[in-house]
């Protein structure tokens, strides 16, 4: 009967008219729900609108990808392939960019660099289906060879026995490595089936690249391999193990991870810690705590770009994490290459790292090793870390929005403002009211512009000093929580050295009550005793007297 049909029926229903797609919904259940694919009505909204439009999907994620050249100062092109179900991330490079929607699907869209080009459709193409993730190479913002995608795949379970019935089949989340250039899958990791990944990022070299994966449970997994070997057709072995930040802490889920060339950015999700009564009818004691931000570092160089001092420094520990001391709750972040920015949840915009081009917005180009609060006059909604430069997008109170940047804006990396800007500056983009979201590569500036419903609203704006009673007992319970975080990484950390920086951190940041002449005493003992430990620990052992 009609009712075997395959589900591509719905391409058939693409062909037909309102009142015949309506007529043919209302013989039963099952064409009903057909009739209510978002497919078909997008197909039909496209092919009766008329005249210029800009094109954005409809459903969950409706969003459309707009591109911003950096040498000219107007909107250029927008971009939405008719089958997208909302673009949830947008990857950058040079040539291409790869696009992810709320379906799963990644999208390839060629962006040539000639700007009479740029007039013309923009081709694009499928790379994959039904994806949980993608990444690419972190180090090259130029050239991205291989494109890493998570994906979760029906695979053949354990084998019964030769006189069985056949052994079912399960679904495990794989890893799909796919070639930039020509789109053909080259290599396939399969993990077992009791891992649910949810994130995929990469970091180093593609000679020993670092695929980090996160689980639904917060657990941070690792593995290295050789992309100069993926071109064999021979098979490669690769060990998963569990990251350093997932065994300090393990009660503590991550929630996400941003990388760089040689470093990782840890943000932790919220748990609940639960004590149960002797009666198992009475309420739990609850303890919740979320935002904290840990670093990885593996280079010397970057480590000390980013705290300005090698102290700290463990070279024979590669996973050793460093906590940013915050009192708040970070809910964005992102990761330059000696860089970084944090937002929290009431709005306030923290810069660290290497200032040299002025791209912390301080106002002056002096290196900061410890997050530093930037103000800004309205309230921010996303952030982005360049090479050397950094973009916020802001929002007004009347819902209006703009980008503002610092930093070194050559080449076009700050439209309207070509000798660049130690401070905060507005840049001459014009920014969509539904922007939700930027980031940039060498040639361009890209807004994902969003409607989603289900997307978050920006963080509640508190101007500095405009704190009430509630928002103070907040922070106090808030920094509260930090410190007892704190506590627990010193106690399940090994070395007396890190033990020592992490308490001239805690010093430093949360006993504000101190004096000045208390702290700069605790600072200094602290600073004798941690030189004492360093001599003592480089100066080799002599032998004992018989």
């Amino acid at each position: 009967s009609i009712l075997s049909l395959p589900p591509e029926l719905e391409n058939i229903l693409f062909r037909l008219s309102v009142p015949d797609i309506v007529s043919f919904g209302s013989t039963c259940h099952y064409f009903h729900k057909l009739s209510l694919s978002q497919a078909v009505w997008k197909n039909l909204y496209f092919g009766n609108l008329k005249g210029p439009r800009l094109r954005s999907a409809s459903g969950r994620g409706k969003a459309a990808l707009h591109h911003l050249r950096s040498r000219q100062l107007a909107l250029t092109m927008s971009f939405n392939a008719p089958m997208a179900l909302g673009f949830r991330r947008v990857v950058p490079t040079l040539g291409y960019t790869v696009l992810w929607d709320y379906k799963g699907t990644i999208f390839v869209l060629f962006t040539p660099r000639q700007n009479v080009m740029w007039r013309r459709p923009l081709n694009h193409t499928i790379l994959c289906n039904d994806a949980k993730d993608f990444a690419v190479d972190p180090c090259s913002l130029t050239y991205r060879q291989h494109i890493y995608v998570l994906v979760s795949r029906e695979v053949c379970g354990i084998p019964s026995g030769c006189m069985g019935p056949p052994a079912p089949r399960i679904m495990c989340d794989c890893v799909e490595v796919f070639q930039s250039d020509t789109h053909k899958m080259v290599f396939r990791m399969t993990f077992h089936f009791s891992l649910n990944f949810t994130q995929l990022r990469l970091c180093g070299r593609e000679n020993k690249r670092t695929i980090l994966l996160l689980t639904d449970t917060g657990k941070v997994y690792a593995m290295s391999i050789n992309e100069i070997q993926l071109q064999n057709s021979c098979s490669y072995t690769a060990q998963l193990t569990l990251k350093n930040i997932s065994k300090i802490l393990p009660e503590l889920p991550i929630k996400q991870i941003h990388t760089s060339s040689n470093s990782i950015l840890y943000l932790r999700g919220k748990t609940l810690y639960v004590v149960r009564k002797v009666n198992k009818t009475s309420p739990l004691d609850c303890l919740l705590a979320d935002g904290s931000v840990f670093v990885e570092v593996h280079s010397i160089g970057t480590y000390y770009q980013l705290f300005g001092t090698s102290a700290g420094q463990d070279t024979y520990d590669a996973q050793t994490v460093i906590p940013l001391m915050l009192p708040y709750k970070v809910v964005k972040c992102s990761l330059g290459l000696s860089h970084l920015c944090l937002l929290d949840d009431r709005g306030r915009v923290f810069m660290q790292g290497c200032n040299r081009y002025g791209q912390l917005g301080t106002g002056d180009k002096i290196d900061r090793g410890d997050p530093t609060m930037v103000a800004l006059s309205m309230a921010p909604v996303d952030v982005w870390c360049g090479l050397n430069h950094t973009l916020v997008l802001l929002q007004t109170e009347s819902g209006d929005k703009e980008v503002q940047g610092c930093g070194c804006g050559s080449n076009g990396r700050l439209p309207g403002c070509w000798p660049g800007s130690p401070v905060f500056v507005k840049l001459s983009i014009q920014v969509p009211r539904t922007a939700s979201s930027l980031c940039c590569s060498k040639e361009c500036i890209f807004l994902l512009c969003s409607h989603d419903i289900a997307e978050p609203p920006a963080s509640h704006y508190i101007p500095p000093g405009t704190e009430d009673e509630k928002d103070i007992e907040r922070g106090q319970e808030e920094e509260k929580q930090q410190i007892q975080i704190h506590l627990t990484q010193m106690k399940s950390c090994d070395s007396a050295t890190r033990r020592i920086i992490m308490l001239q951190s805690i010093v430093k940041h949360y006993l504000t009550g101190l004096s000045p002449i208390h702290k700069d005493f605790f600072d200094t003992a602290l600073s004798i005793i941690l030189g004492h430990c360093t001599t003592a620990k480089m100066e080799p052992q002599q032998p004992s007297e018989a």
